[in-house]
């Protein structure tokens, strides 16, 4: 089944009005800004915990190991995550990841020590997998020619809940200090826990894959069969079989991997590189900027886009199609790292702009893909947990490497084997989606 032959039903309204708005829009809006609140506590601690290393007598090691800990559990949980969801609905499962986000953020201020602040930060991880499959299941329940307008306004909701904490909780740390900051933040991050409690979840959020849709009423006068359905839609092997053992699915999870790859790499190692390119200027170097403000303003940008352009990313996603766009950003993105390794000064460093950027298009877009693609498969939540465990393990690894490799073969062979494996497992998603078209194209015009 090719996933444009999967039509959402319509979305119900969520308890939460919105004027004017589609109730698909409505419930992406409403989920996606529970999850803004729930996040600020942790966009608050990469602000501000370097900062407070000394206070809280924990050494940079242990900062290190504190902000990679969320990553490294939802490698686990992400996937038993999606199966509670595929077997007890949204609702419930959504309001409890929402609850563990504000006690873990509450949890932060209590100034219990590096045990303590590492336990929360696990549960952190527990309740980011838990509110991202969620905010990926509200979209489904749209009409999938709006899929990537709605990933796009998705992901900026939540990262404007995590630039609004950095705003807010570097003001605040500056005047009153960590405890008094991340326990403010805290408050203003419960606001997620009301939220969550007054959606209404629409059935099209919570799909399950029938191979032939007009025999579902057969299927449903069987209890044993209904039940052998039931229990296949929440197996975490059977999920993770299938997306192993597909083609099409392994590929998708595989660009997931290797684009968060790419993107942590760029991103952790953005402030040596302008170190490299700029060299050692005491007096300023653009406008009078260091590079570690310059390096701030480069990652903000990287953050800000989400904020601007998630959107419009998704909507042209939409309109000129997906893969089509994913080919131009992923050439756009190739072009703007071979301008970044071959220009010198500020040219480089407008060109690694425009790269964080275009990153942001080419996250949208292949998000918005593997969501579709969970649509069409056997275990819809399954799949978007293996999704999101290889997009995390990308994440986890690319900083491991990057400054190693960096030291031993430069910039130039990091980058650009990286953006190779990116264009290459793209290349592989889209001839095997084509080649998957074709076949259901012949199929469907012999029957």
């Amino acid at each position: 089944m090719s996933q444009s032959d999967h039509n959402p039903e319509p979305a119900k309204s969520p308890r939460i009005p919105l004027l004017r708005l589609s109730p698909a829009t409505a419930l992406v809006l409403v989920v996606s800004g529970a999850v803004a609140f729930a996040i600020m506590g942790d966009s608050l601690l990469y602000a501000i915990l370097p900062l407070s290393a000394g206070e809280l007598s924990i050494s940079p090691q242990q900062v290190g190991l504190l902000l990679s800990a969320n990553r490294l559990v939802r490698l686990f949980s992400n996937t038993w995550l999606s199966a509670i969801f595929a077997r007890f609905g949204p609702y419930r499962a959504f309001v409890v990841s929402s609850i563990l986000g504000v006690l873990t953020t509450a949890a932060y201020g209590l100034e219990f020590g590096f045990i303590v602040l590492l336990l929360a930060r696990i549960g952190w991880g527990i309740s980011w997998s838990g509110l991202r499959q969620g905010t990926f299941q509200s979209i489904w329940a749209g009409d999938q020619a709006n899929a990537g307008r709605l990933m796009g306004l998705m992901w900026g909701v939540v990262r404007g809940g995590s630039a609004v904490s950095a705003v807010i909780g570097g003001f605040l740390f500056d005047h009153f200090g960590f405890q008094t900051t991340v326990l403010s933040i805290a408050g203003i991050s419960a606001l997620a826990i009301p939220i969550a409690f007054g959606l209404n979840w629409p059935a099209s959020a919570s799909p399950h894959y029938e191979d032939d849709p007009s025999n579902s009423n057969a299927q449903s006068d069987n209890p044993s069969e209904s039940s052998v359905t039931e229990r296949e839609d929440h197996d975490i092997l059977g999920g993770w079989m299938e997306s192993l053992s597909d083609p099409l699915q392994r590929a998708v999870l595989l660009v997931g991997f290797f684009k968060l790859l790419l993107n942590s790499i760029l991103v952790a190692t953005a402030s040596v590189f302008l170190a490299d390119r700029f060299g050692s200027q005491s007096e300023g170097i653009l406008l009078g900027l260091q590079v570690g403000a310059l390096s701030g303003i480069v990652l903000g940008t990287r953050w800000f886009s989400d904020l601007f352009l998630g959107a419009a990313m998704g909507a042209l996603s939409d309109l000129f199609g997906r893969i089509r766009l994913t080919l131009i950003l992923v050439l756009l993105l190739c072009l703007g790292l071979a301008l970044m390794l071959t220009m010198p000064g500020a040219l480089a460093l407008v060109a690694l702009l425009a790269v964080l950027i275009v990153s942001t298009g080419v996250n949208v877009v292949l998000d918005t893909y593997a969501n579709q693609t969970a649509l069409v498969t056997h275990h819809p939540q399954l799949f978007v947990g293996a999704y999101a465990t290889a997009s995390d393990l990308g994440s986890a690894v690319g900083p491991l490497l990057a400054f190693g490799l960096v030291v031993t073969v430069g910039f130039a062979p990091v980058f650009g084997i990286s953006a190779l494996l990116v264009v290459l497992t793209v290349l592989n998603m889209i001839l095997l989606d084509t080649r998957q078209a074709n076949l259901k194209s012949l199929v469907t015009g012999r029957s």
